[in-house]
């Protein structure tokens, strides 16, 4: 493991990913984390990572990366906490973020792959996702 004491959320994230790529899980890095790699910088303490897996594959995951020495939680969205709406700009400070990160990345911004996703979750998504590039 890379990290050795607190607030190393982007080492901790490294150590995940490897985890989840030797099992071929593809993730969505979100949060604090994901909005400052993008140029819109916020403190975290932790790294919070979106997976499109079943219940039972998370939760085999989650005893996978408590063997390995993390501590994980499980969270499921639903009607009060919609994890799709903030892979996609759903709250206002997700906004402010994602608006921070079109900006910072310019350019380099995958467009083609971020429309795609958006897809994934749906037409409000991919509307949201379509007046937040127009801003």
């Amino acid at each position: 493991m890379r990290t050795t004491r607190s607030g190393e959320s982007a080492l901790l994230l490294l150590d995940v990913i490897d985890l989840l790529a030797d099992q071929n899980i593809e993730c969505a890095v979100v949060g604090a984390l994901a909005a400052s790699i993008h140029g819109a910088v916020r403190a975290s303490m932790d790294a919070d990572v979106v997976l499109s897996v079943g219940v039972p594959q998370a939760e085999g995951i989650g005893r996978k990366l408590k063997t390995a020495g993390f501590h994980t939680e499980l969270v499921r969205g639903d009607f009060d906490d919609p994890i799709a709406m903030k892979v996609f700009a759903g709250g206002p400070m997700d906004l402010l973020d994602a608006t921070r990160a079109v900006t910072a990345a310019g350019s380099s911004l995958d467009l083609e792959l971020v429309r795609r996703l958006a897809k994934r979750f749906g037409r409000a998504a991919s509307e949201s996702l379509e007046q937040l590039l127009k801003s």
